[in-house]
């Protein structure tokens, strides 16, 4: 199972807020797949999880946002990545609200992008402000299976993370259900999900 990091691309200029003006759209061309990318890393990590012979790379997915206009925000816009990103890979793509459909999806054979945030408190599990995650598998105990590209081995020991998931195979979150709901975003639908042809 492939896993890609955002913070190993610092190098790696990703030009984004493309559709903001002023300081803001000056701070958009230094972003870097690091600051900006875990939208593109995620869609690499579902791609390797549905299509595991596939060259669909790093590379290929900041190519993609460019070519969808999905990085005219602060990062990856999945309401126009998503699309785009099943289409070149032959998937199928629901987007919803409902955790229901999260694990319908992950119970027939796909894989779900989801955007989580702080959950209002300023201390979210994922993130401190907005982030996307792979989330690749319902585990038999009903925990949810998630790559986090934001992933730092001492992310999940800080006081307000620790002991909420538990780290297997060395970078795979299990997180329960009630706990991942609570850091969905809420302002748009939170869950890609993604299934085989």
């Amino acid at each position: 199972m492939k896993f890609i990091n955002q913070k190993d691309y610092d190098h790696w200029l990703y030009i984004t807020r493309t559709e903001c003006s002023g300081a803001d759209r000056e701070k958009g061309r230094t972003t870097t797949v690091k600051t900006s990318g875990c939208g593109l890393c995620s869609a690499v990590m579902v791609a390797d999880r549905l299509l595991p012979n596939c060259a669909f790379d790093l590379k290929d997915a900041l190519d993609l946002a460019y070519e969808c206009g999905a990085n005219r925000g602060v990062g990856t816009e999945y309401l126009f990545y998503a699309p785009a990103f099943a289409e070149k890979l032959g998937l199928r793509l629901e987007i919803s609200d409902d955790v229901e459909a999260l694990l319908h999806c992950l119970r027939t054979g796909g894989a779900a992008v989801a955007r989580v945030d702080s959950a209002g408190e300023g201390q979210g599990l994922f993130t401190r402000v907005r982030h996307y995650i792979a989330v690749i598998n319902e585990e038999p105990d009903g925990r949810l299976a998630i790559l986090d590209p934001g992933w730092d081995p001492a992310k999940f020991d800080e006081p307000d993370r620790k002991g909420r998931v538990e780290i297997t195979h060395g970078t795979v979150v299990l997180c329960d259900v009630p706990t991942f709901v609570q850091q969905a975003r809420t302002d748009v639908p939170p869950y890609y999900l993604f299934w085989r042809r």
